[in-house]
């Protein structure tokens, strides 16, 4: 996977990213499509990315993971990647966990970027538990 000088290589969970983009507006959809091809090109710019709350006020909790802001400097969409290690190299890369708004307006019901990265890396947790293993599906 080519990366430029300071980014890191990121890889995309096909299932999850077409769950999320369906979830977010035109505009939304427009700037992930952009912002995934960069990533798939570059990488991930290491100096944009930050550190996710272990034990956030919203109740979620994000460790191992980072997030950048889509749009930057402060995008209302984001995502959240899973810090990885490649068993074999351990060489680090970033595995896109969620896309979606970072913050929604009061009452809102839907789903920040951080609740459903929050759910997916914790069921994944709850599988690899049970079985005893990675989970084989996402």
């Amino acid at each position: 996977m080519p990366t430029k000088r300071g980014c890191a290589p990121v890889a995309f969970d096909e299932a999850a990213w077409s769950e999320d983009l369906p979830q977010t507006t035109d505009t939304g959809r427009a700037a992930a499509t952009r912002k995934r091809a960069q990533l798939e090109r570059d990488g991930q710019p290491v100096d944009e990315l930050l550190a996710c709350d272990e034990d956030a006020r919203d109740g979620t909790s994000l460790p191992e993971c980072v997030k950048t802001r889509v749009r930057r400097p402060d995008g209302k969409w984001g995502i959240v990647y899973l810090i990885a290690r490649d068993k074999q190299t351990g060489r680090l890369s970033l595995d896109v966990l969620a896309f979606g708004i970072r913050h929604h307006p009061k009452g809102s019901h839907a789903l920040t970027v951080y609740e459903i990265a929050h759910r997916r890396l914790h069921n994944a947790i709850i599988a690899r538990d049970l079985r005893g293993k990675k989970p084989d599906t996402p």
